[in-house]
């Protein structure tokens, strides 16, 4: 912090207020003195939705404690920026609340201030503690979400929370068709069956709510040469250049000539199969055919090689494959049957299946056979048997449709749920054959699988049926499962809104998903759209703009802070209040303890609060006194110290008042 020789300074965080223009209060600052600046200016292009009614913060009202300030002109910012520029310190960063429209004004007026522009960072309701959710740790209460945990989607599996946020608004209790009583708030959206989004307040008692998958996508072929590694494929070699040199010739037979006999950086195939590690005729056989894996290549420093052959592998040279594959019935029960019974082996897959099970060691020998492959039948004990693919191009078709390295930890990536609809039924087909039951006593069927992601999946499909599946967690003394058990006769109906009823103010929780969607589950199937929407007239905003600026070079103390800052917007505050969070992570990104932080247009002090509760110092500046005045109460009830520039004695007592 800057001050004169002999100054006592304060062991808490302490700030300055001022009431004046903000870019005449910049200019009483001494050059680079500053550590960071954060601020939020009444940008031109709010005047936009005070016009056309598209905001009620820019009025007196509940939600507004002053008249609506002076917009600060898009022309001033030239020189709003040079000042900034010439207060921060060498090294040091600044960023800018806008929206969308005024970041392409304002960043080229920044950069030509002399900032670097690195990005624009985004910042981003609810249901009840007590509602109910799937997990992979189980049916669990909304509120003892964590963050990392994985929640079921709509179209089957799990995605991971990335958030979860606690917050008190207008609630309704909602009760449905099957029992279920939920409490959401009047603005937490639910997809309605016909695929519809309404708010809980736009609900109607007969509603029917969307249980079902509600992304449709298909792909209906799939490339195998999409699914090799470049480093595991093969690629032709030229024939009319040189390996070593490059040069060019009419043909091939010169060129091979010249690589043979003069050219001085051409190597023996000898040498080459000794640092290759592999027997020379090996190495002289695969360049007879033209042709040599591209990892080879790296390794011999052959840096110039042609296309790409297709369906070939290093170690299954010999093998044939198809061009591409459908993703129909027969692929789909193969990919069930490996995410129910299948591991990885040498160079490919193993099936565990019972030795009786015939009708599942042919589908998997014929499937093989069609790529060109063997599978070998193995007994593994009295009753076991294993169905071993041992070919690269088998494991690199598996692990395009499923993920993990062991039962608990598998899953479905979103391979499978762009695969039309036949895929998928042979994909639950499978699954069912490998790991499902039938219990003659109770008429049932059922499905236990370690991975939660494969339980939830079926547990979906089942649903899309218009059957009535449960899902319960199963506790051994190893890693545990999961049950699904259905009746295939039993149908039911969908769920329905059965009555509404208001709440007042309730204590909600809002967790957010990785999806962009962010569509997630009820534990009872019910589908719910998690998330907010902002002003706007056209599309209407969920986010809002920081620029990110740079003086000099400096890194950030977090290097993994994404860029999209998920923060609940400030209800009942001040007019265009930042949420303190969002500021805090800037300031804890971008500075030290005990640096100083400056926002001219700092409203009601959210950007200070973020600052004094970060243990850095304040000085801030609104051209309105009542922001001031706001401002500095907030700082005050905080815990800060007005900033005092006098020398005086250590016995002195501290100002309890801001400048």
């Amino acid at each position: 912090m800057h001050g004169k020789v002999g100054v006592v300074m304060e062991t808490r965080p302490q700030f300055r207020l001022t009431n004046l223009d903000a870019v005449e209060w910049l200019r009483t600052l001494p050059t680079a003195s500053i550590d960071l600046l954060i601020t939020d200016p009444p940008y031109e292009s709010l005047e936009k939705h005070r016009a056309i009614g598209t905001t009620t913060r820019l009025k007196r009202s509940k939600a507004s404690s002053n008249a609506w300030f002076a917009i600060f002109p898009n022309t001033r910012f030239a020189e709003l920026f040079a000042e900034a520029h010439r207060v921060l310190k060498k090294n040091t960063h600044f960023y800018l609340y806008c929206d969308p429209e005024t970041m392409f004004v304002a960043k080229p007026l920044a950069e030509a201030a002399g900032f670097k522009f690195w990005k624009p960072l985004i910042w981003d309701k609810c249901l009840g503690p007590d509602t109910l959710v799937w997990t992979e740790r189980g049916v669990v209460k909304i509120g003892d979400v964590q963050v990392g945990d994985r929640v079921a989607i709509p179209e089957g599996g799990s995605t991971t929370i990335r958030a979860v946020r606690r917050t008190r608004a207008q609630s309704l209790r909602l009760t449905l068709s099957d029992g279920t009583s939920l409490v959401a708030s009047t603005e937490h959206r639910f997809v309605r069956a016909d695929g519809a989004q309404l708010e809980a307040r736009h609900l109607q008692v007969g509603d029917a709510l969307c249980t079902r998958p509600v992304r449709h996508r298909a792909v209906a072929t799939l490339e195998l040469d999409d699914i090799i590694p470049d480093d595991d494929a093969v690629y032709e070699l030229p024939t009319t250049e040189c390996l070593w040199c490059g040069r060019t010739f009419d043909g091939p037979r010169a060129a091979a000539a010249h690589q043979a006999r003069w050219c001085d950086r051409a190597r023996s195939k000898l040498s080459m199969a000794r640092e290759l590690g592999i027997s020379p005729k090996r190495l002289r056989r695969w360049i007879g055919r033209g042709r040599i894996p591209r990892i080879w290549a790296q390794r011999l420093g052959i840096e110039k090689l042609g296309g790409r052959v297709r369906c070939y592998l290093q170690n299954d040279s010999e093998v044939w494959y198809p061009r591409s594959l459908p993703l129909d019935h027969e692929l789909g029960k193969v990919i069930g049957l490996y995410a129910a019974e299948g591991c990885h082996a040498a160079c490919g897959v193993s099936f565990a299946f019972h030795r009786d099970e015939k009708h599942l060691h042919g589908l998997l020998a014929r499937f093989a056979r069609a790529l060109g492959m063997r599978a070998r039948l193995l007994e593994t004990s009295e009753n076991g048997v294993c169905v071993n693919v041992s070919f690269k191009i088998m494991r690199y078709l598996v692990e395009h449709f499923v993920g993990g390295q062991n039962a608990p930890t598998k899953y479905f990536k979103p391979s499978v749920y762009a695969a039309p609809e036949e895929f998928r039924r042979g994909l639950l087909e499978g699954m069912l054959e490998g790991d499902g039951h039938w219990s003659h006593d109770e008429q049932r069927q059922s499905y236990t699988s370690a991975a939660a992601d494969l339980a939830m999946y079926v547990l979906r499909a089942i649903a899309s049926r218009g059957q009535a599946p449960r899902i319960r967690r199963i506790e051994n003394d190893h890693a545990g499962a999961w049950t699904v058990t259905f009746d295939p006769i039993n149908r039911t109906d969908g769920v329905t809104v059965a009555a509404i009823e208001p709440i007042g103010e309730q204590d909600l929780v809002d967790v957010s998903v990785t999806d962009r969607d962010e569509l997630f589950l009820l534990a009872n199937g019910v589908v719910t759209h998690n998330c907010q929407i902002g002003m706007g007239y056209h599309y209407r905003a969920r986010y809002e703009c920081i620029l990110f600026f740079e003086k000099g070079k400096r890194k950030l103390n977090n290097l993994g802070i994404a860029d999209v800052i998920t923060a609940k917007r400030v209800h009942n505050g001040y007019p265009a209040e930042k949420p303190v969070s969002v500021s805090k992570v800037l300031v804890e990104q971008s500075t030290e303890p005990g640096g100083i932080i400056v926002d001219p247009f700092m409203g009601s002090g959210s950007v200070g609060v973020a600052t004094i509760e970060s243990g850095r110092h304040f000085q801030g500046n609104d051209v309105c006194a009542e922001a001031v005045e706001i401002a500095r109460q907030r700082l005050v009830d905080g815990g800060a110290a007005a900033w005092v520039e006098r020398p005086r004695r250590a016995n002195e007592s501290q100002l309890g008042l801001a400048m």
